[in-house]
């Protein structure tokens, strides 16, 4: 089936046993439903192919065989990708900016669920795995070595996989922290989330400080004085989504209006 999707998330990528190297992505559909579109061997594509956070790209999908089910699961023919439109608002004029964060919101605040409790509940239900939730209250933004990491998150940091080839050694740069967030949700029995963030802007922008800097400490103070610091004056919504292996909730984008 042809779709027409807007991406709101991509993942730094990870890497796998069958695919070697891939990219977990989300985006509503022209009907306005979620679809997780994985495995993307993002970094294969050709140039032309290549869509950011905000694109409005057409490309063929269908069901997949999810290992947890995950109704929002589709595969995705990487050939037939086309990027039809975007939606920026940088480098763009005030009014055009102010346009297209109000068309974003339409899409994802209509899609907005009260807590990760709620998802948590859902998951269980329907197999519910992508949604967004705006966080009561966020506490900080940490980082943590891997060595205090759960086996999952552990799994996801690694920079070295088992694969079908061999031992296969990612020329990615490995960030070797667990980046997140500790919040609390709007929810009377939420007791808090200290909650792994995977996002591709976030993750590259902690690679770019380090090239600028030289040392992760200066890398990291960076990071923080934007998802932490300058998100304070920003309206801040999580779009999480559970991964492959432990069909566990983590932060795969973030999504920040102006207030």
């Amino acid at each position: 089936m042809r779709e027409k999707i807007l991406i709101v998330a991509k993942t730094y990528p990870n890497l796998s046993k069958k695919y070697v190297e891939t990219v977990c992505v989300a985006g509503i559909t022209d009907n306005n439903g979620w679809v997780r579109l994985f495995p993307v061997k993002f970094r294969d594509l050709p140039n032309s192919k290549k869509f950011k956070k905000f694109d409005i790209i057409e490309a063929d999908i269908s069901k997949t065989n999810d290992k947890y089910l995950r109704r929002e699961s589709r595969k995705i023919n990487e050939n037939s990708i086309s990027i039809t439109g975007s939606l920026p608002v940088s480098k763009v004029s005030k009014k055009i900016a102010k346009k297209n964060w109000e068309i974003r919101k339409k899409f994802l605040l209509s899609r907005l669920d009260k807590s990760i409790e709620e998802l948590e509940s859902k998951k269980k239900a329907m197999n519910k795995s992508i949604g967004i939730i705006k966080p009561k209250k966020i506490v900080s933004f940490f980082k943590k070595n891997i060595s205090e990491c759960r086996d999952w998150e552990r799994d996801l940091i690694e920079g070295t996989q088992k694969t079908l080839l061999g031992n296969y050694e990612s020329p990615l740069d490995k960030i070797p922290y667990w980046m997140g967030y500790k919040f609390y949700c709007n929810n009377k029995s939420c007791k808090g989330h200290n909650m792994m963030c995977e996002d591709w802007e976030m993750l590259q922008l902690f690679r770019t400080m380090k090239k600028k800097y030289g040392t992760d400490e200066k890398a990291f103070e960076k990071v923080k004085e934007k998802y932490f610091d300058w998100m304070q004056k920003r309206d801040l919504y999580f779009i999480v989504g559970t991964e492959i292996r432990f069909n566990k909730f983590l932060i795969i984008a973030t999504f920040y209006p102006p207030k």
